[in-house]
């Protein structure tokens, strides 16, 4: 399952509720103002993001998985949900305390039981680092231009550009 996370005005977001009947239609949306492909990757970092120990109050939960189905009339209403503003401000704000170091500690710690070659590690842990540095470039444009975020997964998407 690959993911892939789409900025949306809040007034285009209710637009887009009404009129959404697939997921194809979601991701060609003309009312997308930017888009950011995770691929395959998302599983780890969400695992990263979200540690088994994690407080509550600190969660980024719904950082890729968003929090509210975007429609019913969707085939699987659970593979496209979407943040709202409040929801994406209080995203940011977490992943404002959360540096890389940490992310590099977190996954060191989450691979430390599996231990596959160390080489194929780095390059996964340099990938992961990477995405979550655009991840938080991502969520902080949303934050400048007051838009909610939605969330699309799907088995092979493909994206108009990576970056």
């Amino acid at each position: 399952m690959q993911a892939s996370l789409l900025l949306i005005h809040p007034n285009d977001l209710e637009t887009l509720i009404i009129e959404a009947e697939t997921i194809q239609y979601v991701l060609e949306s003309s009312f997308i103002r930017q888009s950011f492909y995770l691929g395959n990757v998302w599983e780890a970092l969400n695992q990263v993001l979200n540690p088994a120990n994690q407080q509550a109050e600190n969660s980024l939960k719904f950082i890729i998985q968003t929090e509210h189905p975007l429609s019913d009339k969707i085939n699987q209403p659970s593979l496209v949900r979407y943040n709202t503003v409040v929801r994406v401000a209080e995203i940011q704000k977490n992943l404002q305390h959360l540096t890389v170091d940490e992310i590099k500690k977190r996954y060191q710690f989450t691979v430390a039981n599996t231990a596959p070659e160390a080489l194929e590690q780095e390059l996964r842990l340099a990938e992961l680092k990477l995405i979550y540095l655009q991840l938080q470039d991502f969520y902080r444009e949303a934050i400048r231009n007051n838009w909610a975020v939605v969330s699309v997964f799907q088995e092979k998407i493909q994206p108009e550009k990576l970056i």
